[in-house]
């Protein structure tokens, strides 16, 4: 799991990208088909979310799944991690990168991922 910061970090961080935060933003994925929820996190801690769910551990498990997805990128020599796709049983669960922070999409097994991908670079292309 990630480990903390010292709060007033972590709080100065999150006000640098403070207008990333902003509900109308995340919404825009929220609102496509079979989403059920949408999180936006830094260093394993939930700044912002849309739907239900335990978003502490999201919070934490998603940044431990961006963090080896990240060092499999760079043994491979891939490149740089666009993002992960976990599909299993009746949910997926996509991670991004946003801004200085990364979402975590949660949606029904059946969502339409193109759907959400161009919703996601539409958010991503929002950043500035």
């Amino acid at each position: 799991m990630a480990g903390q910061m010292p709060a007033e970090t972590r709080e100065s961080r999150v006000a640098k990208v403070s207008h990333l935060l902003d509900d109308n933003r995340l919404q825009v994925i929220q609102r496509q088909p079979g989403v059920h929820a949408v999180l936006a996190f830094y260093e394993g801690f939930p700044v912002k979310s849309i739907g239900n769910g335990d978003f502490e551990q999201v919070a934490a498990i998603a940044e431990d799944f961006l963090r080896a997805g990240e060092q499999i990128t760079a043994d491979m020599r891939m490149g740089v991690l666009d993002q992960i796709t976990l599909e299993a049983g009746e949910k997926k669960c996509i991670i991004v990168p946003y801004g200085d922070l990364s979402l975590c999409i949660l949606t029904v097994a059946g969502a339409n991922l193109g759907l959400i991908r161009l919703a996601i670079r539409h958010l991503q292309a929002m950043e500035l």
